[in-house]
């Protein structure tokens, strides 16, 4: 009997780790950046998908700009939602020549949680969801979340992929870090 009571306690603490590795998997708060190893290179050409609008976005929404800032989240990834706020102060500063998207990773199976955490967390970037395209072209190269990737107006990545948040939550310095990392992205376009 005694046996059996440990055999099911195990069970129990193996089935909580097991959830608890399953929540944590994908959200990061640090991680790789333009330096390291060369990840596989995403690409934004030919596709096609819409915004939690409805909106229709395809390659063509690049190609006023030399460079687009994409940011995949979703929205179980506390980090993702913890820099939004830091997102949108990036937004307004950017020249004229750069936007931001993101992407929900979620976004098609829970519009409303992700239009709630948007408009929580102030971030007023046009936001995607998931296609077949944007699947095969872009999100099947993207291993943990936050991830931000950079393309120029033909939808070319430029640089490696931002991969997780920056360590700090202050976001006036997660902008600028970030502005470091597209002015680094705009001298590779020169």
């Amino acid at each position: 009997m005694k046996r059996k009571i440990h055999i099911m306690r195990f069970v129990a603490m193996a089935a909580v780790v097991l959830a608890l590795a399953l929540i944590f998997t994908g959200c990061s708060k640090g991680g790789s950046d333009s330096q390291g190893s060369e990840s596989p290179k995403s690409s934004l050409k030919k596709f096609e998908t819409t915004t939690l609008d409805g909106e229709k976005f395809t390659q063509d929404n690049l190609k006023d700009y030399d460079l687009t800032v994409v940011n995949v989240w979703s929205t179980t990834c506390g980090y993702c939602i913890d820099e939004m706020p830091a997102l949108e102060k990036l937004k307004e500063k950017l020249p004229s020549n750069v936007q931001i998207i993101t992407i929900c990773l979620d976004g098609e199976a829970s519009p409303d949680t992700a239009k709630d955490i948007l408009a929580k967390q102030g971030l007023t970037a046009k936001t995607l969801v998931p296609s077949d395209s944007l699947n095969d072209r872009l999100l099947k190269h993207v291993s943990g979340t936050p991830t931000t990737i950079f393309f120029d107006k033909n939808g070319k990545q430029v640089g490696e992929p931002k991969v997780g948040a920056f360590s700090t939550r202050d976001a006036d310095a997660v902008a600028e870090l970030y502005m470091k990392e597209i002015n680094t992205r705009l001298e590779k376009l020169s």
